[in-house]
């Protein structure tokens, strides 16, 4: 009975797997939009904030490393909350340049540039090193700016001014 139970649990959660991006294609372009923002918006709050701290040797490496993780978990999430239809043309309201549609491989490279910085100091902090945190910091920091180039009124390369 645990076998069957176990074996179709783990058939959900592969046919989610499966159809999870392709249940952003058949979401509304605004709620995707909304989404993405939210998503990005916590990024600063929930994890980045605190992370930069480490810039300064201050922070917990151990409660940093879980930060870094999540926020490396959360930044490949918002590569994927793009789907075509999802710029101005679905979504109004978007920041998001047409640039992420037009130059999509060069989103993704800045995408997973940021998780890769974010990783590196995800990894550092598990190991308790303050200097590798501190190094890490400016790559993440120009990763960001690869998108958006500085406050969110800077505007950038894949979003618009506020």
């Amino acid at each position: 009975m645990i076998r069957i139970v176990s074996a179709c649990a783990l058939a959900g959660f592969l046919s989610f797997a499966a159809v999870g991006p392709a249940l952003h294609a058949q979401t509304a372009p605004a709620q995707v939009a909304k989404e993405r923002e939210d998503l990005m918006k916590g990024l600063w709050r929930d994890y980045y904030r605190d992370m930069s701290q480490a810039a300064k040797g201050e922070g917990d490496p151990k409660v940093l490393a879980v930060k870094a993780t999540e926020a490396a978990a959360q930044m490949k999430k918002f590569g994927t909350l793009f789907p075509a239809g999802s710029g101005r043309e679905g979504a109004p309201d978007t920041r998001a340049k047409p640039e992420i549609w037009t130059q999509r491989a060069e989103f993704d490279a800045a995408v997973d540039k940021m998780v890769v910085e974010t990783t590196a100091f995800a990894d550092a902090a598990k190991a308790g090193d303050r200097e590798g945190m501190k190094a890490a910091w400016p790559k993440i920091a120009e990763a960001c700016g690869a998108c958006h180039g500085g406050p969110s009124k800077s505007g950038g390369k894949f979003r618009f001014e506020e």
